[in-house]
């Protein structure tokens, strides 16, 4: 009788105890649900689809996103202001090749044009590179090199100590390329994994891109331009490692930091008749974001086939379109063509 009372003990209580892993559990599955649920409805973070409702900065205008001015440039205007744009075409047309220790051979000098950035800027200057051998009228003193990394997001490479740097300059040397031959960057990066709201994820973004933008400076002692680009479409993303609204806000990033050099921060000076140089000339290079299959002014879109199976990394179809916009950057905008394009076509 004694042992039949234990073991009814011992079997109403493993039950028991089953019975709360039971509820545990399912309290567990809750709250993941549950932070899911309230995770997208705090960052409003929008997946899977083809258009979002959001403007372009190139299309925002005078119109304001959560109290913003759009525009690529100040007062909603996608155009550099008058000043800035003489200032980059001067520093342009000075350019020119450089041997390795940074002197002046026209006849075998070289222009280092260097891409920054995570992965899919690495994707799509490569894309860019298989294409550079046919570009015609291309200034033979130019040598391209991909410095942007898998897996380094701007948090990454805006620290010094970070191996982004040591790998970057295998690269250089790979492409015969010394940092004082380095004058153009084409930086394009984004922030992992943003989390905050607006504007806080893009102002992180922008002290990233600060520092990026200084640690560039010092490394290489005659980087003359730094043009930049935010991310593309972000709304098919099925991870979170930039999604929707982030990969729009970036561009704020972008804008916010070329706007403190255009306000005379001292930091960013890029004018040695202002005092010491801490940056170089920065510019917009061309703005890649569209509303998905939405029309635009431009007649940019992304579609989901322009995007690999993450909907964050761009498919080949989709790093043709970035390495599109970027020649027809470089072959049209007007701090470029002087030193992008050989002496004789621009004459």
């Amino acid at each position: 009788m004694e042992l039949t009372s234990k073991h009814t003990k011992l079997t109403n209580l493993s039950s028991h105890r089953s019975r709360w892993w039971l509820v545990l559990i399912f309290l567990l599955l809750l709250l993941l649900v549950a932070g899911g649920l309230v995770f997208r409805k705090l960052t409003a973070v929008r997946m899977g689809q083809s258009t979002v409702g959001l403007t372009p900065l190139t299309e925002l205008g005078s119109q304001k996103y959560h109290g913003m001015a759009g525009g690529l440039y100040p007062d909603g205007s996608n155009e550099r202001p008058s000043a800035h744009e003489a200032a980059g075409v001067k520093i342009a047309q000075a350019i020119r090749p450089l041997t390795n220790d940074g002197s002046v051979d026209e006849a075998s000098g070289k222009i280092g044009f260097v891409a920054v950035g995570m992965s899919n800027t690495s994707l799509e200057f490569e894309t860019f590179l298989d294409q550079a051998d046919e570009i015609p009228q291309l200034n033979p003193a130019v040598v391209f090199v991909d410095g942007a990394q898998h897996s380094k997001a701007s948090q990454f490479v805006a620290n010094p100590d970070d191996d982004y740097w040591t790998v970057l300059g295998e690269r250089l040397t790979e492409a015969g390329l010394s940092d004082e031959q380095v004058q153009i960057v084409w930086l394009k990066e984004a922030r992992a994994r943003a989390n905050l709201p607006f504007p806080l994820d893009a102002l992180l973004l922008k002290s990233d891109l600060r520092e990026i933008v200084g640690l560039l400076n010092q490394r290489f002692p005659n980087l003359k331009i730094i043009y930049l680009s935010s991310r593309t479409y972000g709304g098919y993303a099925t991870i979170d490692l930039n999604p929707e609204p982030y990969a729009y806000q970036s561009a704020f990033a972008v804008k916010w930091l070329i706007e403190d050099q255009l306000k005379g921060d001292v930091g960013l000076n890029y004018d040695p008749d202002e005092g010491t140089v801490y940056a170089p000339w920065l510019s917009w290079g061309p703005y890649l974001w569209a509303d998905g299959v939405a029309e635009q002014g431009n007649g940019l879109i992304w579609e989901q086939s322009d995007f690999a199976f993450d909907g964050t990394h761009t498919s080949p179809s989709g790093q043709a379109k970035v390495a599109g916009q970027l020649y027809h950057f470089l072959r049209t905008d007007e701090t470029a063509v002087p030193w992008f394009l050989s002496s004789e076509s621009v004459q």
